[in-house]
């Protein structure tokens, strides 16, 4: 998995479990669903069951990405006993780490591997590869309302729509209103010393990073991150979003014009030659140290061990380091804050997670039946989700949640359990003494919810490589080899470094790759059109 994964992943799993933790439900891309109605695990079982054959006990083989916790086969044991009780069946689970699903994925479906279900998702996790090379089950109407009729209740119809390809269905959506959107955690104590009450703009950020860099000894902006605002100042500020599948960042389009679906080549505009020269600036001012291009630290490295005054990742992230780091330093008073308060927030794909029933499943009937059972039976949820409740989890209501004293063993939201993400049934961490980056993370997300942005119709279009493959090839290389010291500010010239760049990318066949990224965009648009 690529660093960009990486990042989704953190934000999806790990930093959300940190936050809020949305969840998801699913539909039909021709149901008439639009979402919103959970049933309890009472009607969900009786909904099922009393409609299929299920005298049959079966053991269905699940793969989901990540790393075990210590505790999962614990915590699924009880599920198990409550999978078995409703649908007379029971999951064997087992991990594709983040070191190795890239490679072993493909593997699974080309060997013929006897398995039922998987973890998949649309750009990151290899869902229209599969899907596009029949890996995957058809979830059609009737399927769905013979096998899982309460998952249909619940998933949006747009959850459908992102998961449509070549007019087909072949993986059940998360539900989940979630927020990808970049933040940047500061610390406090330095914001106090220089004089600055709030961050809300990037002239905020660099008028509070030009005082560390010119005044602290041993602290810099962003540590050794010097690509840790290629996100915010090249795309963010822009209103640009990347296109998912492509080489990172040089292909976009405008988030925030509907109409508009035209491919962006981002090296080749004046936004990106502008952006070349505030990063040479930045590094001539000390933003970052010069060995930002070897280093072997992550951003939160940096923040943590004090190095760094700030980090910039996504809202979840953010929040997240803050209080680990004010745990560890509590006079440091890290926060998060919002560089673009007035600009709508994009909500992630609902594609961005989900499920799927393997093609050559033996009993793809009872595997959609463990899905609907995932996603609608609370207790089964709750399990996935946070664990045993009094070891891992403590549930406050029911709506809300703490930590439990082994929750070491099972962090929430960490085990994979983000395909069958249920919006409904998610709990909510419980922010009665949270740490106050905690609660100015939910509070800009719940503000984020009040008003998001509309979608875009390419969110949920991912770019397949397979009919220009050599020419990505070497375009990656010279991401590594010229786009990354750009970012960096470690050029000596940024408008000849430009120049060179987009000469070199030119040579290996930017123009055919941009023609390919839109034929395919326009063919999704028009598939969206008719979903």
């Amino acid at each position: 998995m690529k660093n960009r994964k990486v990042q989704r992943l953190l934000a999806g799993g790990v930093a959300a479990a940190m936050l809020m933790t949305s969840a998801a439900g699913c539909g039909n891309s021709s149901s008439s669903s639009s979402g919103g109605d959970t049933p309890t695990a009472s009607t969900t079982a009786s909904a099922t069951s009393s409609k299929v054959d299920t005298s049959k006990e079966v053991k269905l083989k699940m793969y989901l990405l990540g790393d075990k916790p210590a505790d999962f086969d614990k915590v699924y044991a009880e599920i198990n006993k409550e999978l078995k009780a409703k649908i007379n069946a029971t999951v064997d689970v087992s991990f594709l780490s983040w070191a190795e699903h890239d490679q072993k994925y493909s593997l699974l479906f080309s060997s013929g591997e006897d398995f039922d279900l998987i973890f998949t998702a649309a750009g990151w996790a290899h869902y229209e590869t599969t899907a596009s090379k029949k890996g995957f089950y058809k979830l059609t109407d009737d399927f769905l309302n013979t096998y899982a009729p309460d998952v249909k209740k619940v998933v949006p119809e747009e959850a459908w729509k992102q998961a449509t390809i070549n007019g087909g269905v072949y993986m059940v959506p998360n539900y989940n209103i979630e927020f990808g959107q970049e933040c940047v955690a500061v610390r406090g104590d330095l914001m106090k010393k220089y004089g600055f009450k709030d961050i809300t703009s990037t002239k905020d950020l660099e008028s509070f990073c030009d005082k560390v860099a010119k005044n602290e000894k041993n602290i810099t902006p962003f540590g050794a991150q010097g690509k840790a605002l290629q996100y915010t100042y090249l795309l963010n500020r822009n209103h640009w979003k990347e296109i998912t599948g492509t080489p990172l960042t040089l292909f976009a389009f405008q988030n925030n014009d509907l109409n508009n679906t035209k491919v962006i080549s981002v090296a080749e505009t004046q936004q990106f030659r502008q952006y070349a020269k505030e990063m040479k600036t930045m590094q001539q001012k000390g933003y970052w140290s010069k060995d930002a291009l070897s280093t072997k630290d992550t951003r939160s490295d940096a923040f943590l061990q004090g190095k760094a005054a700030c980090m910039v990742w996504n809202v979840g992230s953010c929040a997240s380091y803050s209080e680990q780091a004010n745990k560890d330093h509590p006079d440091w008073n890290c926060n998060v804050y919002d560089l673009f308060p007035n600009d709508k927030k994009t909500i992630n794909v609902y594609t961005n997670n989900g499920i799927a029933i393997n093609a050559r499943s033996k009993n793809p009937e009872r595997a959609m039946m463990a899905i609907d059972q995932f996603m609608t039976n609370k207790k089964i949820y709750d399990l996935a989700a946070y664990g045993i409740e009094g070891e891992h989890y403590k549930a406050v209501g029911d709506k809300k949640y703490v930590t439990g004293p082994k929750a070491d063993r099972y962090p929430a939201n960490t085990a994979c359990n983000w395909g069958w993400n249920n919006e409904n049934l998610t709990r909510s961490y419980d922010l009665t003494n949270a740490d106050p980056a905690r609660i100015k993370a939910q509070n800009l997300t719940d503000a984020w919810k009040k008003s998001p942005a509309e979608a875009h119709p390419l969110l949920s279009f991912s770019f397949s490589e397979d009919k220009v493959k050599t020419q990505v090839s070497v375009m990656n290389t010279l991401i590594s080899q010229y786009m990354d010291p750009i970012c960096c500010g470690l050029v000596d010239d940024p408008d000849k470094a430009v120049d060179e760049f987009v000469a070199k990318l030119k040579q290996a066949g930017l123009d055919q790759v941009k023609a390919e990224i839109q034929r395919q965009a326009d063919e999704r648009v028009a598939e969206l059109k008719k979903a």
